[in-house]
């Protein structure tokens, strides 16, 4: 059966929720103010060397809001992200893809720094090649915020990312408009690769982050999707009707199957179905919410679970495998 986590977020995952959002901030201000330098731009009153020192600057910002980014996601233990996980790509059981690109974007940017320290020690040809690498960091942050962020539905951080994502779009066609005749293939080549890959992003934004149980599809760990604050208050109050995404796991019994489910949307709300006991036919669903019973009636169970709750009639679709389960509910009144 599902096992609530007993802790809830903490400051430190306030924290590094904050520290990395205020990341990208800087990251894409880095990232303009490096287009700004390379096409050797300067104000009617700032000279080049003053848009090159903030450049400088800002970058060392960012990498100081990353430092500690990292550090409170480590030490918060909600996450249940190690120190291991921060280093390497890909290996830890907390929304793995979209945490491993962050690790990605984080190691180019560290990488920058070092060899902005020893540029004389590494020559001018792979300083340049690892410093324009950091231009790739920059999407991987987008998309680490998007896929791992608690936020990414939130319409000020959607704000905040669209505003980035236009304001560097805009710098880099800026300077794919200025160049050599020689290098128009090339600079085509690029605006178009840019192209792809923002509308790829797009598309998979609003088919992912921005749309309802992405938290279970980004792989967030069971107990942490099934943790909640104590709290007696539907979510549906006044609502005739709902759908909700739904996670759960399915265990083999002696006595047949269990099936226990948490709504993504009122994690307050639970839903157990059970075999039938010797004196029944069916098995039993029974709906909770924070440890409250609301009702333990019969359901007919295949594919789609089938109860009616009070006069609540729900639907449970299921989708997935027995050790991932997930699925839909619907139901046509308030629970």
């Amino acid at each position: 059966m599902i096992a609530a986590s007993a802790s809830n977020p903490s400051p430190l995952w306030f924290a590094t929720r904050g520290a990395g959002v205020m990341t990208l901030v800087l990251l894409t201000g880095t990232v303009l103010l490096g287009i700004a330098t390379s096409m050797r731009w300067q104000g009617r009153n700032t000279p080049r060397f003053v848009t090159a020192g903030v450049h400088r600057n800002l970058s060392l910002f960012a990498i100081v809001l990353l430092a500690v980014h990292i550090t409170t996601s480590v030490l918060d233990p909600f996450a249940g992200i190690t120190a291991l996980d921060a280093v390497v790509p890909f290996a830890g059981a907390y929304r793995t893809i979209w945490l491993g690109l962050g690790v990605l974007a984080a190691e180019v940017l560290v990488a920058v720094a070092v060899t902005s320290v020893a540029r004389k020690r590494v020559g001018p040809r792979a300083w340049r090649l690892v410093h324009w690498s950091a231009y790739a960091s920059w999407p991987l942050a987008v998309i680490h915020g998007l896929g791992t962020g608690s936020d990414a539905q939130e319409p000020w951080l959607i704000g905040l990312t669209a505003a980035c994502t236009v304001a560097v779009v805009l710098a880099l066609f800026r300077r794919l408009a200025v160049g050599r005749l020689r290098t128009i293939p090339l600079r085509l080549t690029a605006a178009g690769a840019t192209v792809a890959v923002l509308v790829i992003s797009c598309s998979w934004a609003f088919r992912g982050p921005l749309r309802p149980g992405w938290a279970a599809a980004a792989g967030t760990p069971a107990t942490i999707l099934t943790a909640a604050p104590p709290s007696h208050t539907p979510v549906h109050t006044g609502k005739v009707g709902f759908v909700d995404a739904l996670v759960g796991s399915m265990v083999q019994t002696p006595a047949g199957v269990e099936i226990a489910f948490r709504d993504l949307a009122d994690p307050q709300l639970t839903l157990t179905i059970m075999p039938p006991g010797a004196t029944q036919s069916l098995p039993v669903m029974t709906v909770t919410r924070a440890g409250v019973s609301l009702c333990s009636v019969p359901a007919r169970a295949i594919t789609t679970i089938y109860a009616v709750c009070g006069k609540t009639r729900i639907v449970v679709a299921l989708f997935g495998s027995p050790a991932h389960l997930a699925g839909r509910l619907t139901a046509s009144g308030p629970l």
